[in-house]
Protein backbone atom coordinates (compact mmCIF):
# COMPACT_ATOMS: atom_id res chain seq x y z
CA UNK A 1 0.00 0.00 0.00
CA UNK A 2 2.87 2.61 0.70
CA UNK A 3 4.60 1.76 -2.39
CA UNK A 4 1.57 2.24 -4.29
CA UNK A 5 1.23 5.99 -2.96
CA UNK A 6 4.94 6.74 -3.23
CA UNK A 7 3.98 5.75 -7.09
CA UNK A 8 1.33 7.87 -7.05
CA UNK A 9 2.98 10.39 -5.56
CA UNK A 10 6.04 10.58 -7.99
CA UNK A 11 3.21 10.84 -10.68
CA UNK A 12 1.28 13.38 -9.31
CA UNK A 13 4.22 15.70 -8.43
CA UNK A 14 5.91 16.28 -11.57
CA UNK A 15 2.09 17.76 -12.68
CA UNK A 16 2.34 19.64 -10.05
CA UNK A 17 5.53 21.46 -11.10
CA UNK A 18 4.46 21.14 -14.96
CA UNK A 19 1.61 23.32 -14.23
CA UNK A 20 3.27 25.68 -12.60
CA UNK A 21 5.72 26.25 -15.17
CA UNK A 22 6.94 24.60 -18.24
CA UNK A 23 10.82 24.51 -18.70
CA UNK A 24 10.47 23.88 -22.30
CA UNK A 25 9.25 27.36 -22.99
CA UNK A 26 12.43 28.72 -21.52
CA UNK A 27 14.35 27.11 -23.69
CA UNK A 28 12.51 27.82 -26.58
CA UNK A 29 12.36 31.39 -25.59
CA UNK A 30 16.15 31.15 -26.02
CA UNK A 31 17.12 28.89 -28.83
CA UNK A 32 14.33 31.02 -30.50
CA UNK A 33 15.80 34.11 -30.23
CA UNK A 34 16.78 36.37 -33.26
CA UNK A 35 20.43 37.43 -31.97
CA UNK A 36 22.49 37.22 -29.02
CA UNK A 37 23.14 41.10 -28.86
CA UNK A 38 19.45 41.27 -28.37
CA UNK A 39 19.37 38.45 -25.76
CA UNK A 40 21.39 40.02 -23.21
CA UNK A 41 18.84 42.53 -23.11
CA UNK A 42 15.81 40.31 -23.40
CA UNK A 43 17.12 37.34 -21.23
CA UNK A 44 16.86 39.59 -17.68
CA UNK A 45 12.98 40.34 -18.46
CA UNK A 46 11.59 36.87 -19.01
CA UNK A 47 10.43 35.38 -15.72
CA UNK A 48 9.06 38.82 -14.80
CA UNK A 49 5.36 40.62 -15.15
CA UNK A 50 5.55 41.95 -18.69
CA UNK A 51 6.20 46.36 -18.90
CA UNK A 52 3.58 47.92 -19.38
CA UNK A 53 2.40 48.27 -22.87
CA UNK A 54 0.71 51.46 -24.17
CA UNK A 55 -1.85 51.22 -27.24
CA UNK A 56 -3.89 53.93 -29.03
CA UNK A 57 -6.12 54.17 -32.18
CA UNK A 58 -6.70 50.65 -32.47
CA UNK A 59 -7.90 48.85 -35.47
CA UNK A 60 -10.04 45.37 -35.49
CA UNK A 61 -11.20 46.33 -32.00
CA UNK A 62 -9.81 47.66 -28.71
CA UNK A 63 -8.63 45.34 -26.43
CA UNK A 64 -8.54 46.45 -22.86
CA UNK A 65 -5.86 45.37 -20.24
CA UNK A 66 -8.57 43.08 -18.09
CA UNK A 67 -9.61 41.58 -21.57
CA UNK A 68 -5.55 40.23 -21.38
CA UNK A 69 -6.23 38.57 -17.99
CA UNK A 70 -5.60 34.94 -17.99
CA UNK A 71 -4.83 34.90 -21.04
CA UNK A 72 -1.30 33.92 -23.42
CA UNK A 73 -0.70 37.08 -24.81
CA UNK A 74 1.36 37.05 -28.14
CA UNK A 75 2.50 40.83 -28.73
CA UNK A 76 3.72 41.52 -32.42
CA UNK A 77 5.75 44.78 -32.25
CA UNK A 78 5.79 45.34 -35.87
CA UNK A 79 6.32 48.84 -38.05
CA UNK A 80 5.03 49.77 -41.55
CA UNK A 81 7.74 50.38 -43.04
CA UNK A 82 9.35 46.28 -42.50
CA UNK A 83 8.40 43.84 -44.93
CA UNK A 84 9.32 40.98 -42.84
CA UNK A 85 6.21 42.59 -40.52
CA UNK A 86 4.14 42.94 -43.25
CA UNK A 87 5.11 39.36 -44.74
CA UNK A 88 3.88 37.72 -41.09
CA UNK A 89 0.60 39.13 -41.39
CA UNK A 90 -1.13 36.05 -42.59
CA UNK A 91 0.71 33.55 -40.11
CA UNK A 92 -0.23 35.70 -37.28
CA UNK A 93 -3.90 35.55 -38.25
CA UNK A 94 -3.94 31.98 -38.92
CA UNK A 95 -2.25 32.21 -34.82
CA UNK A 96 -4.97 34.29 -33.67
CA UNK A 97 -7.52 32.37 -35.69
CA UNK A 98 -6.12 28.86 -34.41
CA UNK A 99 -5.95 29.40 -30.61
CA UNK A 100 -8.79 31.50 -29.76
CA UNK A 101 -10.45 28.99 -28.64
CA UNK A 102 -7.56 28.41 -26.12
CA UNK A 103 -7.66 31.30 -24.84
CA UNK A 104 -4.61 32.83 -26.58
CA UNK A 105 -5.08 36.77 -27.89
CA UNK A 106 -2.96 37.67 -30.64
CA UNK A 107 -2.42 41.55 -31.00
CA UNK A 108 -0.16 43.89 -33.02
CA UNK A 109 1.59 47.24 -31.30
CA UNK A 110 2.78 49.03 -34.48
CA UNK A 111 5.11 51.67 -33.66
CA UNK A 112 9.28 52.09 -34.70
CA UNK A 113 9.30 55.99 -34.52
CA UNK A 114 7.80 56.36 -37.88
CA UNK A 115 5.42 55.51 -40.28
CA UNK A 116 2.87 54.89 -37.83
CA UNK A 117 0.76 57.39 -39.76
CA UNK A 118 0.24 54.36 -42.34
CA UNK A 119 -1.30 51.72 -39.86
CA UNK A 120 -4.55 51.70 -41.10
CA UNK A 121 -3.73 51.42 -44.67
CA UNK A 122 -0.78 48.43 -44.50
CA UNK A 123 -3.29 46.95 -42.28
CA UNK A 124 -6.15 46.86 -44.71
CA UNK A 125 -3.48 45.98 -47.68
CA UNK A 126 -2.16 43.15 -45.86
CA UNK A 127 -5.32 41.73 -44.72
CA UNK A 128 -4.31 42.14 -40.83
CA UNK A 129 -7.72 41.20 -38.90
CA UNK A 130 -5.89 40.62 -34.96
CA UNK A 131 -6.30 43.72 -32.78
CA UNK A 132 -3.92 46.07 -33.76
CA UNK A 133 -3.02 49.91 -32.34
CA UNK A 134 -0.11 52.29 -31.89
CA UNK A 135 2.48 51.58 -29.15
CA UNK A 136 4.21 54.32 -27.56
CA UNK A 137 7.60 54.73 -27.90
CA UNK A 138 7.67 54.49 -24.09
CA UNK A 139 6.74 51.29 -24.45
CA UNK A 140 9.12 50.63 -26.79
CA UNK A 141 11.91 51.15 -24.60
CA UNK A 142 10.39 49.19 -21.74
CA UNK A 143 10.28 45.92 -23.76
CA UNK A 144 13.52 46.69 -25.21
CA UNK A 145 12.43 46.54 -28.91
CA UNK A 146 15.24 46.30 -30.98
CA UNK A 147 14.30 45.30 -34.06
CA UNK A 148 10.89 44.59 -36.33
CA UNK A 149 9.01 42.44 -35.80
CA UNK A 150 9.61 41.62 -32.18
CA UNK A 151 7.33 39.29 -31.20
CA UNK A 152 6.67 38.73 -26.84
CA UNK A 153 4.74 35.74 -25.34
CA UNK A 154 2.91 36.52 -21.74
CA UNK A 155 1.54 33.59 -19.86
CA UNK A 156 -1.98 33.48 -18.19
CA UNK A 157 -0.26 35.13 -15.35
CA UNK A 158 1.13 38.48 -16.78
CA UNK A 159 4.96 36.75 -16.86
CA UNK A 160 7.00 37.41 -19.48
CA UNK A 161 8.21 34.50 -21.03
CA UNK A 162 9.88 35.25 -24.26
CA UNK A 163 10.48 38.17 -26.40
CA UNK A 164 12.86 38.33 -29.48
CA UNK A 165 11.27 35.48 -30.93
CA UNK A 166 11.70 34.61 -34.31
CA UNK A 167 8.16 34.43 -36.13
CA UNK A 168 8.43 30.38 -36.33
CA UNK A 169 8.91 30.12 -32.52
CA UNK A 170 5.45 31.66 -31.76
CA UNK A 171 3.36 28.68 -31.84
CA UNK A 172 5.80 26.50 -30.43
CA UNK A 173 6.00 28.53 -27.74
CA UNK A 174 1.96 28.90 -27.59
CA UNK A 175 1.98 25.38 -27.46
CA UNK A 176 4.30 25.12 -24.59
CA UNK A 177 2.23 27.54 -22.60
CA UNK A 178 -0.96 25.63 -22.97
CA UNK A 179 0.40 22.59 -21.21
CA UNK A 180 0.95 24.41 -18.02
Amino acid sequence: MNQLRVLALCLFIPCLAGAVENPRVAALAREGHWLETGWAAHGPMLGKPAPSLDLTGWLNGEVRPSAMRGKIVVVDFWATWCGPCRASVPHNNELAKKFAGNGVLVIGACGSGRGEEKMEEVAKATGLAYPTARVAQASIAAWKVQWWPTYAVIDRRGTLRAIGLKPGYVEKVIDALLVE
